[in-house]
């Protein structure tokens, strides 16, 4: 009792300084105080120095990582069902003995979490580097020290002198085997800390190169662990464990990508094995998923349960029934952080498949990621995108750039198919309703936008599809939010910039006009705020892009839009004392852009101008108006004081 209470002690003192070693790291340094008036105040902050915890523990590890494994080892024997007591040291563990193995296990059970996570920091730290005979030296001079302790398991490895890869494997299996059997069945009285001990155990263990290659080599272990993990989550509800399981569970995934990659990568080496290359993953040539054997299906599973347990109504059971209203709700905080971790793992999923197999997931994976984006993109107040939102649309755009999916000719067909249905959905969720809360119309156009942008060959001729979208870009124009406005111009941008023609083009000639005449209308009804002046300030930075876009033969009728557009925008000198901030801004925007504009297209620039004698006016009465104002305000500054070299020099310095 007194030696497992010891080292679970050490056990818990190791993990916290553990954590304030990674918090102190990720934290900016601060700036180191030189004056001496600032001695006086040293030490006044009641802080430690981020590794004076660690520092303690650091020396008494190589001695504590022997200790706590074979604890752990004690642990799962006397974690063995009745059956299997034949396995029980004759002798007894490390820190029992056969007459007293009743009352141990108490004991056991209660030291054994933070150790176990102990044991997977300082595997991930070092431990897989380290062989037991390094250790040897410090259990033997704990021996010497207490010839009470029994450490016949400890003392056995060393014997047996197995290599590294041996010893490493079985603290894999050791910590695994734990994990396993405390998650598939933690009993109701279990502290939840132990709980949150074993996951976050888990979490660092799979930081480690060595943990992720174990764990990927073996898919097994890992389908064995995601069914574990979607059991414990049928029986303990708090969203802390939910989220400390989507963390592993995104371990479990990411150990999978690395070493799928690294084999796509030694082959793509090999001229002769490219055709391999492409059935590599899961699903193969037929795209079939094996319930039990896959890790991608397990991992669905697991991760539709969280999804439903947010958001009932993505189950087609719920939505279906007859009681059943299609209500937007805002997730609490938590709620929010798990359905976006949620996403960002399904999104992650088709890059473990083979083509075959992205098409079996992917009509799945992008009907929940478009009905989430629906049901979460809710317009906010501050205009914050909320984080399911955010792991949706980095998921579409993760998704419609599957270099995989767009060059393997088998599922082109089925891809475009996919592409054009999943926009067609966005499309369709993204119509204007007067609903409460109101929708987030920016959420959905970027969205589209980025199907626009990454998929353009899949959608380029599809009339339905473009008409959809111009009209979602003309709804975001036309809206009385100028923060829409600002993003829709910005996305415009983007789509004008497309280096595939055949997009952009029926973009530029439904939409351009409606930019223009937006940013006329302007100079009726100046900017109020800050925000209605960005919104401006964006659609004129589309105009700028269309004349750099525009062929040298258009560019003066072009000109001829953007630049007495521009003049509408300069104030004169009575209006310009009694002008909003945001007007004297939008004004000397105006005039800056007009100054770059000039010398950029200098003879299309003098034909606009000539051709309109009043713009020139009113051009050069700003202009002038400026010069005066920045001479005025140099003139207002104190002169810089100027020390005139002395006129007659000495020979010899005196300083």
């Amino acid at each position: 009792m007194e030696k497992l209470a010891v080292l679970k002690a050490w056990a818990e003192v190791y993990v916290v300084a553990m954590n304030i070693k990674k918090e102190a790291e990720s934290k900016p340094k601060r700036a180191i105080k030189n004056t001496d008036d600032d001695d006086d105040d040293y030490g006044t902050i009641d802080e430690l120095p981020p590794d004076s915890l660690i520092t303690l523990v650091q020396p008494e590890l190589p001695t504590l990582s022997r200790l706590w494994l074979a604890a752990l080892k004690d642990y799962a024997l006397l974690t063995l069902p009745a059956e299997f007591s034949s396995q029980l040291p004759p002798d007894g563990g490390a820190f029992y003995t056969p007459e007293t193995i009743d009352t141990a296990r108490l004991h056991y059970r209660n030291s054994w979490a933070p150790i176990l996570h102990a044991v997977a920091l300082w595997l991930n730290s070092t431990g897989f580097t380290c062989s037991e005979s390094t250790e040897a030296a410090a259990i033997s001079g704990l021996q010497k020290r207490s010839t009470t302790v029994s450490l016949n398991q400890a003392s056995g490895a060393v014997g047996s002198a197995k290599s590294l890869p041996e010893i490493n494997k079985d603290r894999m299996h050791l910590i695994l085997g734990v994990s396993i059997q405390f998650l598939c069945s933690p009993r109701p009285e279990e502290p939840i800390e132990h709980v949150t001990a074993c996951l976050q155990a888990l979490h660092t263990l799979l930081d480690s190169p060595y943990a992720r290659v174990h764990i990927a080599e073996d898919q097994l272990i890992g389908v064995e662990l995601l069914s574990v993990l979607h059991r414990l989550l049928l029986t303990w509800n708090p969203s802390s464990v939910q989220l400390l399981v989507t963390g592993v569970v995104q371990q479990i995934v990411r150990a999978a990508q690395d070493y799928l990659q690294e084999k796509r990568n030694t082959l793509n080496e090999d001229d002769m094995e490219k055709e391999a290359c492409t059935v590599l993953g899961e699903g193969g040539d037929s795209g079939g998923l094996i319930p039990g054997k896959s890790l991608v299906f397990a991992t669905m599973e697991l991760l539709m349960f969280i999804l439903v347990r947010h958001m009932p109504h993505l189950s087609t059971k719920v939505s279906d029934s007859p009681s059943h209203t299609a209500t937007k709700t805002r997730l609490s905080e938590e709620s929010a952080r798990l359905v976006a971790a949620t996403v960002t793992i399904l999104s992650d999923l088709p890059s473990l498949c083979s083509p075959a197999g992205c098409m079996t997931i992917l009509p799945t994976i992008l009907f929940l990621i478009a009905r989430i984006l629906k049901d979460t993109a809710i317009k906010s107040a501050d205009n914050q995108v909320p984080p399911p939102v955010s792991a949706a649309l980095q998921g579409i755009k993760s998704i419609v750039t599957l270099s995989m999916a767009k060059t393997e000719a088998g599922v082109q067909k089925q891809w475009t198919a996919l592409i054009r249905s999943t926009l067609a959905c966005i499309l369709e969720y993204s119509q204007p309703e007067d609903s409460v809360p109101t929708p987030d119309e920016v959420s959905m156009l970027t969205a589209i936008a980025l199907f626009l942008w990454s998929a353009s060959s899949e959608i380029i001729g599809v009339q339905s599809l473009q008409n959809g979208c111009m009209n979602r870009f003309k709804n975001a124009l036309n809206s009385c939010d100028p923060w829409a406005q600002a993003k829709c111009y910005q996305l415009l941008l983007s789509v004008f910039q497309h280096s595939n023609r055949a997009l952009s083009t029926p973009y530029i000639h439904s939409l351009a006009p409606i930019v223009v005449e937006k940013l006329k209308a302007v100079e009726r009804n100046r900017p109020a705020s800050n925000i209605e002046r960005l919104a401006v300030q964006e659609g004129i930075k589309v105009l700028e892009t269309l004349v750099a876009l525009g062929e040298e033969q258009n560019r003066v009728q072009l000109l001829a839009l953007l630049v007495p557009t521009l003049i509408s925008y300069l104030l004169d000198e009575n209006s310009f004392a009694s002008a909003t901030s945001a007007s004297k801004d939008l004004h000397e925007f105006a005039l800056q852009n007009l100054m770059h504009i000039g010398p950029l297209y200098p003879h299309a620039f003098k034909t606009v101008m000539g051709a309109a004698p009043e713009l020139k006016v009113r051009l050069e009465t700003a202009v002038r108006a400026s010069q005066a104002s920045k001479a005025k305000a140099a003139a207002s500054q104190p002169a810089p004081a100027i020390h005139s070299a002395p006129t007659i020099k000495l020979k010899t310095s005196f300083f």
